[in-house]
């Protein structure tokens, strides 16, 4: 992805529960369920991130509303 590209969380999610479908599967080799691996693990960090990210944003929202 490059970095003026915006993380889209819905398309990471839908990424990740490809891959878990095809380890699942147990029809892909070793390499490719390590890479898949790497793969899955990388974007789940990112969106853990962007949720984080989110959840921050809400809370501060939030402090603002109570100060109204």
């Amino acid at each position: 992805m490059e970095e003026n590209q915006k993380f889209d969380v819905d398309q990471a999610m839908d990424r990740i529960e490809e891959i878990n479908r095809k380890m699942a599967g147990g029809q892909v080799s070793l390499q490719e369920s390590l890479d898949l691996y790497k793969e899955g693990t990388e974007l789940a960090a990112k969106v853990q991130e962007e949720l984080a990210y989110v959840e921050k944003q809400l809370i501060e929202i939030g402090k603002d509303g109570e100060e109204s």
